[in-house]
């Protein structure tokens, strides 16, 4: 679910503004109307509470991915992950969850890993996921959490009496 394809996408990010540009003037001359953007499809399986997370935050969810026919290709529990980091359509589907509830995702392939797929999803397949979301901080909450628990070790290491040798 991360982007695997990093140098492929920013590729794509400076070639598809272009030639998207191109194609609609050209469709504009020939009377042709642009097609909707696909979008993901959230369901809301149970109501969370509270705030949503934003793409800049970092989320604990538990997940199930599927192919459109069912085929489980990815499944994880308490599985942290940046929003910024996954793909776009799984972003999308995050940012309108509340804490505590659980989705269903459908998520076109031009939002998920498009025609070139990834691993053991075929290039153009429209994804479905389950997930829940556990929870979710900001990155300063998070640079907090870690700034506390270093400052807890080295309290305790400086607790514990110098061993001396024998």
């Amino acid at each position: 679910m991360i982007r695997k394809f990093g140098a492929s996408l920013l590729t794509l990010a400076l070639v598809l503004p272009a030639a998207a540009s191109v194609a609609a003037q050209d469709n504009a001359a020939a009377g042709i109307a642009p097609a909707p953007a696909r979008k993901v499809a959230v369901t809301t399986l149970t109501a969370g509470q509270g705030a949503k997370p934003t793409r800049e935050d970092y989320v604990l969810v538990n997940y199930k991915g599927m192919l459109k026919d069912g085929t489980v290709f990815d499944q994880n529990e308490q599985m942290p992950m940046a929003v910024g980091s996954v793909v776009p359509g799984f972003a999308d589907g995050l940012v309108q969850m509340q804490r505590g509830g659980s989705y269903r995702l459908e998520i076109p392939s031009e939002l998920a890993y498009g025609a070139e797929g990834g691993g053991p999803i075929p290039p153009n397949s429209d994804l479905v996921f389950e997930v829940t979301l556990l929870d979710f901080k900001t990155q300063a909450e998070l640079d907090a959490m870690i700034a506390q628990q270093q400052g807890a070790q080295q309290g305790a290491e400086q607790a514990q009496p110098a061993q001396t040798g024998q």
